[in-house]
């Protein structure tokens, strides 16, 4: 016994040691300017307004966007647009030597630094969420009143743009909103000439450059506006005075102090330090190291911190970065996975806070008294709501109608109330969506030949015949049911809507079926073709992201699970390869879900569209190719990667289920169960070796540790909790809220 004690002291001082360790940076850095929009430039963001940097020498554009910028209305779909373009030209040789242009995803700035003529040139870049600004700052280090350039605003609809002193200006009106952007100039030392349309710089120390813009668009107003090009202009002047009031050390103090203690939240390492190759070649001739994985997981999150904070507007089809006004795919909200893979990672990577734009746009549609998704409702005859597959942000929706959509937003409100708990959040705003959705599939299920309750006339995007009870709808239509039932049950609701839906949940057909050749069926009546390679796998909801197909449930699906991704192949476009990830992790597979990982980090530098398989990828600043760009596969592999650590299983939550052996040594801090956890993990040739976990609301914790023997809880004081272990794995205690909780595994002498 002294013995074991020994050993289990000093697991918990590596444990401190390796999850106390100083974080690895993560970085994305290159040798040479960006060539392309797409597959080069790099990423800012605020979560409302970002910018792309390109950080040329002679001439560096930066391209930028504000997320409602579009055009369209309530009834013409438009497009998300492109809001306009800095250039700066410094009217220098392209003969430099030193280059460096990389972007640090531990503090939001990009930064480009060089030596020109024997003088060192550094620029920064950043986008403040306090200050709503995009800063772009310009220095000579080592010398003085040598700064010289010329700064031009271009607009991306043939605006003239307006100069007066420091400040340049364009604006316009689309089809339906007001818009403007601002810029301004500010230097030190030197002096400023204004030309017709941009800004002289001579002679100076430094220049910090502010670019912000907005529009009038109102997501809860029913013109979708709400004042005009005044108010815009008042909005947009008030937050630049406001920021150029300031200096550059305190907007970028500001920014920092806003946005690391977000991203550092999570920090996953894989026993791998940072590389000293430019990321070009660490994804061209290194794509095995353990750090590209790191890296692309931070993306993710760091990705979703830039599109997706505050305002009215979820991420669209690419974030909120898009440098042209006809974008693929209009850079809409697509309903059948990919506004949804968007948001798959924002509580498992503990970015909570970034799941509020996609819930305010659900929450405020489905429930417009009169708004377009209820209009699509009554026109099929039933109360609540539902959408189309494509959807502008105007409440316009074409294109095939996705019925189970609906329900399958509903899963994410869920989500939210499951990982955080707020009852105010699942009372005030969840559960009034929830039951409305519920409400339409009560007047649309029909009963079928095995009196089963089945959704009539329904597909399987985007391929297939439409049928009664295909499996994509009724596994949706099954997890809303169930989880709207959970959702009663916590806020202690059980009125006639909640027996009514008891009652129609018990007949409910759950889409699960085995058909001939031991598939997950994917229609009822049309028979599935094996080798079927589509991109979609809406047959396997109940796998991921839904939860009904699991290795702790019936295994008869967990195998016809397995026979149908076998069927649907390894190839696969940029998302569908992350989901695909996702759906090996939960089948408990590291190595498969690994190689498809690898696979969906295949460098490409194709960006018009195309559904080959072997087109897809990531490009060199790692967006992700579908092609062309569509950032929902960065989104899905940073999810993927966060299942291979971390699942919630009936039995509780469970590490490293789907490790692969390139992982075998690591450590993660910050991810996020359900029950308002957060966890730290340490393991070593495959094995766990200690386990922290913080209680966020005071709840019982359940863990899942098969195979293994947990001999000790303790609290951050360092005194025992009592727990309870069952022979299958499962340990529960009891926590309280804030308390963070230290577990030790039985560790024999030679482990």
């Amino acid at each position: 016994m002294k013995v074991r004690k020994a050993c289990l002291c000093l697991a918990g001082c590596l444990f401190s040691l390796a999850i106390r360790a100083e974080r690895v940076p993560m970085k994305l850095w290159y040798d040479e300017p960006a060539t392309e929009w797409m597959t080069s430039a790099l990423p800012v963001g605020n979560g409302e307004i970002g910018a792309m940097f390109f950080g040329g020498v002679g001439r560096e554009q930066v391209q930028f966007n504000d997320k409602t910028l579009w055009a369209g209305s309530p009834t013409q779909r438009g497009a998300y647009q492109n809001m306009g373009d800095l250039f700066f030209d410094f009217g220098t040789p392209e003969g430099y030597a030193g280059y460096r242009r990389e972007l640090s995803l531990d503090d939001a700035v990009g930064r480009v630094s060089y030596v020109l003529g024997g003088v060192e040139h550094v620029r920064e870049y950043f986008a403040s969420r306090p200050d709503s600004v995009i800063v772009v700052r310009l220095a000579l280090p080592s010398a003085k009143g040598a700064l010289n350039f010329t700064l031009r605003l271009e607009g991306a609809h043939q605006e003239g743009t307006k100069v007066v002193g420091h400040t340049m200006t364009i604006g316009g009106t689309l089809d339906l909103l007001s818009y403007e952007a601002q810029v301004v100039l500010l230097t030190e030392g030197g002096t400023v000439e204004a030309f017709p349309d941009g800004l002289k710089v001579s002679g100076a120390d430094a220049a910090t450059v502010l670019l912000t813009g907005a529009t009038n668009f109102d997501l809860a107003s029913p013109t979708y506006t709400r004042g005009g090009a005044e108010e815009v202009h008042g909005r947009v002047s008030a937050r630049m005075a406001k920021a150029a009031g300031k200096s550059y050390e305190e907007l970028k103090e500001s920014h920092l102090a806003d946005y690391r203690p977000l991203f550092s939240r999570v920090d996953v390492n894989f026993g791998q330090g940072m590389p000293d190759y430019p990321t070009d070649v660490l994804v061209r001739e290194h794509a095995d190291h353990p750090y590209l994985d790191m890296l692309y997981f931070q993306y993710g999150r760091y990705l979703m911190l830039g599109s997706s904070r505050g305002g009215q507007l979820p991420s669209n089809l690419q974030g909120l970065w898009n440098n042209v006004n006809h974008p693929a795919w209009e850079c809409d909200y697509h309903s059948n996975i990919n506004v949804q893979m968007n948001y798959w990672p924002a509580e498992v990577a503990n970015l909570s806070e970034c799941y509020a734009p996609f819930i305010e746009y659900v929450s405020t549609e489905a429930l417009k008294p009169g708004g377009s998704w209820q209009r699509v409702a009554r026109k099929e005859h039933c109360r609540g709501w539902a959408v189309h597959t494509q959807n502008n942000i105007f409440g316009y929706t074409d294109w095939n109608i996705n019925r189970p959509a609906n329900a399958w937003y509903c899963t994410h409100l869920w989500q939210h109330y499951a990982y955080t708990l707020d009852r105010g959040y699942l009372r005030d705003t969840a559960f009034p969506v929830m039951k409305s959705t519920c409400e339409y599939w009560f007047d649309r299920l029909e009963e079928n030949a095995d009196g089963r309750l089945v959704a009539p006339d329904e597909w399987s995007p985007e391929h297939g015949p439409w049928e009664d009870g295909v499996a994509y709808a009724q596994q949706l239509i099954y997890a809303l049911f169930e989880e709207t039932l959970s959702a009663a049950r916590a806020l202690r609701v059980h009125d006639g809507f909640v027996q009514e839906l008891e009652k129609k949940f018990a007949r409910l057909d759950n889409g699960l079926h085995v058909g001939s050749w031991g598939q997950i069926k994917e229609w009822t009546r049309e028979e599935d073709v094996q080798g079927d390679n589509h991109r979609h796998l809406s047959h396997l909801m109940a796998l991921f992201p839904c939860d009904e197909i699991s290795c702790l449930k019936d295994l008869r699906y967990v195998e016809a699970a397995k026979v149908s991704l076998n069927s649907r192949g390894d190839g696969a476009t940029g998302w569908s390869r992350a989901w695909k990830v996702a759906c090996w992790a939960r089948l408990w597979d590291g190595e498969r879900a690994y190689r498809l990982l690898k696979q969906a980090q295949h460098l490409t530098d194709l960006t018009v569209v195309s559904m080959d398989d072997h087109a897809g990828g990531v490009y060199e600043n790692l967006f992700c190719a579908h092609p062309s760009f569509q950032i929902d596969g960065n989104f899905g592999a940073t999810a993927g990667i966060a299942e291979m650590l971390l699942q919630n299983t009936p039995k509780g939550i469970y590490l490293l289920p789907a490790l692969p052996k390139a992982w075998a040594d690591g450590h993660f801090r910050g991810l996020k169960a359900h029950g308002c956890f957060v966890v730290d993990a340490v393991w070593a040739g495959g094995r766990l070796t200690e386990v922290e976990v913080t209680s966020g609301a005071g709840m019982e914790c359940k863990m899942y540790f098969p195979g293994r023997s947990i001999v000790r809880v303790e609290n951050t004081r360092g005194r025992k909790v009592g727990f309870v272990q069952s022979e299958d794995g499962m340990v529960a205690f009891r926590t309280k809220p804030g308390v963070r909780y230290r577990l030790f595994f039985e560790t024999p002498l030679n482990g």
